[in-house]
């Protein structure tokens, strides 16, 4: 090997490590951060959907539909053949 070759090879594994600890520490923290905000958006639609009636939730899922049909067919799809695996298997 040509002496460019081997540079920075001298280096402990120790010394190489540091900067790849706080690279994960730092997504680790912006992935609790996200996870935080996720839930507590859940818990606000939780919140909307029980203070909703049955009507009222049958006209949103309505409306949702006839606006993104090929969300919902996605959707459908994907259930029917997750539940198709799941029940396939036993």
């Amino acid at each position: 090997m040509a002496p460019s070759d081997t540079a920075g090879r001298g280096k402990t594994s120790g010394e190489d490590a540091e900067p790849i600890r706080e690279i994960f520490s730092a997504v680790g923290d912006a992935a609790r951060e996200k996870a935080r905000e996720l839930a507590d958006i859940s818990r606000a639609k939780i919140d909307q959907i029980k203070k909703k009636s049955v009507e009222d939730l049958y006209h949103d899922a309505r409306t949702y539909v006839r606006e993104n049909p090929g969300k919902t067919l996605l959707g459908a799809l994907a259930a029917g053949f997750i539940l198709g695996r799941l029940f396939r298997r036993r």
